[in-house]
């Protein structure tokens, strides 16, 4: 069997790190673009004065010369020198008259569109009209009967938010995400009051020709929906042909991510190459019908050149996203190394691919994809040329020299196939638990029946039924009705997969150091694997001392820190809080979350990345101080994902579909549900101790606010009180009781700081040194209110909240406490 690959030329391997290094390098750095120009400048005259003078050392300064191109290139997008007529000076303001143009395709959501907008000019309420430049992400809402295009010049009225980030530990830096992109805030409208100003005119060739595309992909996705009545199977194959990912539901996605299988419902290198690879065929059989191109072993070449041409139109049909722009670069590099006769030496074409796709994006090096993509090229190149001769010699004893199988090398293109699939999920191991906490211990199988069916059949059928569905509907129709019913089977399959017992699990965020350390161990036993004996012991000593320095770590900080520790967590407009006690014990209080409308689930992206940060899988407790969206919609997805011992709540029901939810939740993972009104006001966590107050009568009616569970956080001689949402009647039921004392060191802000509660009865009897107030920023209920504020400042409580402060630390050994902030108050 033939090599899968032969020893590269190392010189473009080592530009690709050097560029790499380099941007790795500007990122971590602050502003220093100014010096690093000239520092290029001054390279490159050394580059060209070695290149005459002694070339056996202009290789060292190339590489110094690659290094601070991609230390300039990542600055130069960190730290913009953006004019004074910029969008970015216009956010948080007053409503504008914003007029600008779409330059982005449309995405879909179940209740929204999202478009990218180059701004050209606002207009303020006085009529004054400025020209102005920036992009920023536009949400409309409802649906018009004509949906705004590439192109199409636009005009709304809207005020334009700036980005913000939840201000937690290990939290994703949304606002950096954008910045990369040069996106710099955010608007709001109704799509039915969006006037299109495009001028048929002003819409050039190539602008004519995309939309064009867009319209054929929008007619196509509702086209598969219609006719498939939205079903589930419907909108996945939806997205794995136009790209419109956005209308799969968490549930489906977590499913395909429990499987292995989450790659396939994004257009990514996988879905390119088998496009690829399917016109390539075509192309070939159409000219293998020229014998004097067979005869002048052309045809291969240029079928490989005439692959391009629909590999980057269905790229731009997809929607031409940054993941499938670096995937049809590589995809384009690795056919041209084909035609010129170089496909042995991939990895040279590969690192070519990664400085083209760092050239034109720096900031891609820090995307998920792109890291994932060549991670999972590298395994399977290395991973497959190990395993080549093996198989083959397999075969061969296993199979007779004339049989069936083994002239069509049946066996071993199935166990080739399994290879590539088997190296690619072990490549990506790593990443994939650091990135999205989780691992599937089924992938290989999943992957052995979804790609085939998926990239094989269902792609493939799909790409027919887009060409015919304008000329042949009910044709299109057919196909998309077998694809719907393949899908089915493979959602029922994979839903049984997962149900086996440890067929996934939910993972910590890994350390960068433990992700270094598996790595080494990959890359030693591939060496063993070579017959090569030194270097692997080196690498495995390494990996060795990078584990005992994170688990030292790990350990030197639950020694230093046996005080109770209390984290208010930044969730916007809503309360959640972990407590962890010196014995260890966890206890996550609400859960935060916004309206019941909202997709946005903030114990998917906010809270359980902070657990997960924080290297913890499992609770002991969580407690619900009242089933109001705020305070319950992100627990639900804590109880689904999060090894819970019980939930504590009171004995309000909802009947809403969230509140439901957490039912079953408790009721599927067999978590005990305590009301402790009814079972004991005193809840005991070793040394720490949980007290919860009764009230005058056992409930107000239907008022959920008042019925919050309030309790205090007893350590010795430190307490914080947790109020929930009370207003001024629960204050004053809870004073004029009697309740144990109400004083504490510290108390959690009773709903927000609104001005209906926080009480100067009430802050009499608790003498709070803090308050703490949780509240999202610019929210629309004007909480904390300015009176509540003031009557804080007059009694001397020192004040912090989450919507400027970030997440808020406190601290106590059981008599003093400390309060630090992740802002660095």
């Amino acid at each position: 069997m033939k090599t899968f690959f032969k020893p590269l030329n190392p010189a473009s391997l080592f530009i690709f790190f050097s560029m790499m290094a380099g941007i790795l390098a500007g990122n971590l750095s602050s502003d220093y673009k100014t010096l690093a120009f000239w520092a290029f400048l001054a390279l490159f005259v050394l580059v060209c004065l070695t290149f005459y003078l002694n070339k056996k050392i202009v290789l060292i300064f190339i590489l110094g010369l690659v290094f601070n191109f991609g230390y300039l290139s990542i600055q130069v997008k960190l730290f913009p020198d953006l004019p004074s007529h910029h969008i970015s000076n216009y956010l948080d303001s007053e409503k504008f008259k914003i007029t600008g143009s779409i330059v982005s395709f449309t995405k879909h959501y179940e209740k929204k569109f999202k478009l990218i907008l180059l701004c050209h000019t606002i207009e303020t309420k006085d009529g004054k009209k400025e020209k102005v430049t920036g992009r920023i992400n536009l949400n409309l809402y409802r649906f018009p009967k004509v949906v705004p295009q590439f192109g199409d010049i636009i005009m709304f009225k809207s005020s334009i938010r700036s980005v913000r980030n939840f201000m937690n530990p290990g939290a994703f830096d949304y606002k950096s995400f954008l910045k990369l992109r040069q996106i710099y805030g955010t608007a709001y409208s109704d799509a039915r009051k969006i006037k299109i100003l495009t001028d048929p005119d002003q819409i050039g060739f190539i602008s004519g020709q995309i939309r064009k595309i867009e319209k054929v992909r929008t007619d196509y996705y509702h086209f598969i929906l219609n006719h498939t009545k939205h079903s589930t199977a419907g909108k996945i194959m939806a997205s794995l042909i136009t790209g419109k990912k956005q209308v799969i539901s968490p549930d489906m996605r977590d499913l395909f991510s429990k499987a292995g299988i989450s790659h396939l419902l994004a257009i990514s290198g996988l879905h390119l190459s088998i496009v690829s690879l399917l016109f390539f065929y075509l192309f070939y059989w159409f000219l293998s019908f020229m014998p004097a191109l067979l005869i002048a072993a052309r045809s291969k070449k240029i079928a490989g050149i005439l692959t391009i041409v629909p590999l980057v139109f269905y790229a731009v049909f997809s929607g031409f996203s940054p993941s499938t722009q670096r995937a049809l670069i590589m995809i384009i590099v690795l056919l041209i190394s084909f035609v010129s006769e170089k496909e042995k030496d991939i990895l040279s074409s590969l690192s070519i691919a990664g400085i083209l796709i760092l050239i034109i994006d720096p900031a891609a090096l820090f995307s998920i994809s792109f890291q994932l993509s060549f991670i999972a090229v590298i395994f399977i190149i290395y991973g497959v040329s190990q395993m080549q001769n093996w198989v083959q010699n397999l075969s061969q004893n296993l199979f007779k020299k004339g049989s069936f199988i083994a002239k069509k090398n049946l066996f071993s293109k199935v166990l080739m196939m399994m290879s590539v699939t088997f190296f690619a999920g072990l490549g990506t191991l790593p990443l994939t638990a650091h990135y999205f906490n989780i691992v599937s211990t089924i992938a290989l199988i999943s992957n052995l029946i979804a790609i085939p069916v998926l990239g094989f059949i269902v792609l493939p059928a799909g790409l027919i039924s887009l060409v015919c569905f304008p000329y042949f509907p009910l044709f299109a129709t057919f196909i998309i009705n077998v694809c719907t019913k393949l899908i089915s089977v493979l959602i029922t399959l994979s839903e049984f997969l997962v149900s086996i017992p440890y067929s996934w699990s939910r993972t910590i965020t890994l350390q960068w150091s433990e992700i270094a350390a598996i790595y080494l161990v990959f890359i030693a036993i591939f060496f063993i694997l070579k017959g090569i004996r030194k270097t692997p012991v080196f690498l495995l000593f390494l990996s060795v001392l990078l584990i005992l320095f994170n688990f030292s770590n790990t350990r030197l900080d639950k020694t230093l820190k046996p005080n109770l520790s209390i984290t208010i967590i930044d969730v916007g407009q809503g309360n959640s809080a972990l407590i962890q006690t010196p014995e260890g014990k966890r206890i996550l209080v609400d859960g935060g979350g916004f309206s019941d409308s909202s997709s946005f689930d903030t114990g998917r992206f906010i809270i359980a990345p902070f657990l997960w940060q924080k290297r913890i899988r499992s609770l002991d407790t969580v407690i619900l101080s009242h089933p109001e969206s705020d305070h319950l919609n992100g627990l639900i997805f804590i109880l689904q994902n999060f090894n819970v011992h019980t939930l504590i709540k009171n004995a309000d029901m909802r009947n809403s579909r969230n509140y439901t939810a957490l039912i079953k939740a408790c009721e599927d993972r067999d978590i005990r549900i305590l009301n402790p009104l009814s079972d004991g006001n005193l809840l005991d966590f070793g040394t720490t101790r949980l007290l919860f107050y009764d009230s005058l009568k056992n409930s107000f009616s239907y008022d959920f606010n008042n019925n919050s569970l309030v309790f205090k956080v007893i350590y010795n001689d430190f307490s914080m009180l947790f109020p929930g949402d009370i207003l001024s009647l629960r204050e004053k039921n809870l004073s004029s009781l009697n309740n144990p004392d109400l004083h504490s060191d510290i108390l959690l802000s009773p709903h927000h700081g609104s001005s209906t509660s926080s009480t100067k009865f009430f802050l009499d009897k608790v003498q709070p040194k803090s308050v703490i107030i949780s509240c999202g920023w610019h929210n629309r209920y004007g909480f904390p209110h300015t009176k509540v504020l003031k009557r804080y400042n007059k009694m001397g409580i020192s004040i912090f909240r989450t919507d400027e402060d970030g997440a808020i630390f406190i601290s106590s050994d059981g008599k003093n406490h400390n309060i630090r902030t992740h802002k660095g108050r």
